[in-house]
Order: structure tokens, then sequence, then C-alpha cells
């Protein structure tokens, strides 16, 4: 997938079922430390048995085995722990590698991890097109941040595409 373009590795330990030891997250992990790919785990318990096998194994709490054993990974904590972002926002604190995105979180949850973690390390996200119009609400939650004070316009901007470029290692001027 590397060769044809992938940028990164998502895991979604409620989808698949499979917990942090799984032999197959720690392969993938090998690998993408390897390739030096960043991993957007998807992360906090949404309860759907239709949606998920295994709600609970997605709490970010149960990747600290991982942030620890892999501190040259870059993880996206997708979501913010959704229900719990101050336990995203804790383990941010606590390990450098780890990163959030803005998605299902309200205007003050992204501002408050912006205050504890930098924007450096906030990305803007949507979880689109999974429900409706969350592309449009997302951005309208991060330019409601900047009218309300919350964010200065720079923030923004990193959270809005600058980091993910950089994480990516995009070149703009070439597409």
């Amino acid at each position: 997938y590397v060769q044809r373009g992938a940028r990164l590795l998502k895991i979604h330990a409620s989808v698949d079922g499979e917990g942090v030891n799984s032999p197959r997250y720690r392969a993938l992990l090998r690998a993408a430390a390897e390739l030096n790919l960043p991993v957007i785990l998807h992360t906090g318990c949404m309860h759907s048995r239709v949606l998920y096998k295994s709600p609970h194994q997605s709490s970010a709490e149960n990747f600290v085995k991982w942030y620890e054993t892999y501190p040259q990974i870059k993880f996206i904590l997708a979501h913010m722990n959704f229900h719990e972002p101050n336990i995203a926002l804790d383990l941010c604190e606590e390990f450098p590698n780890l990163f959030v995105d803005t998605s299902w979180q309200p205007m003050e949850v992204i501002a408050e991890a912006v205050r504890r973690i930098g924007a450096e390390r906030v990305f803007f996200g949507t979880d689109w097109p999974f429900i409706g119009n969350n592309m449009r609400v997302g951005r309208q939650r991060v330019e409601e941040c900047i009218q309300t004070g919350m964010l200065n316009e720079e923030q923004a901007k990193l959270i809005l595409g600058e980091n993910a470029v950089n994480l990516l290692g995009l070149n703009l001027d070439a597409i």
C-alpha cells in the first residue's frame, strides 16, 4: 500500500474485535515503525454492537503499551477518545508521540486540546462521510473557536491542514 501512495495506517480495534496483544496489530506496528508511517487509532467507546465487535477495545488508555513500545510512531487518537477527551489529553501530555483529531468534539474541547498540548498536535477530523454533514459541522466548530477567541487564526491554520501537510510530508506545490 505504501508503494501505491498510502501515507498512514488506521487501526480500529472496536471493529476488528482485536486487542492490543493481537499478533496482526504487532506486525502492522512493526511495519509502520520501519516505514515511518503515522498510525491513526480509533479511540473512544461507542456502544453499538451493530458496528463494533468489541466497543471497549478502542479506549485510548488500552494502547499505552504501544505508545511506550513505539515512541518513534506518531499516533493520532481519532475522536479524542470520544466521550472521555480528558483521558486522551492526559495521555498526550505524558507521551509526546501522541496527537488528537477534532472529530465529534465540541469547540470547548478543541480549545482545551490546544491549550493543553498545543495546536501543532491537533488535527482537523470529521469522520466524514460516516454521518451526514460532519465536514461542515467540524469546520464550523473550528471557525466558532476563532470567533469566540478560543483559538487564533494561526492555530486554526495548523489544525485545518498545515499539521496534516507536515505529518504526511505533502508538497502542495506539486498538486
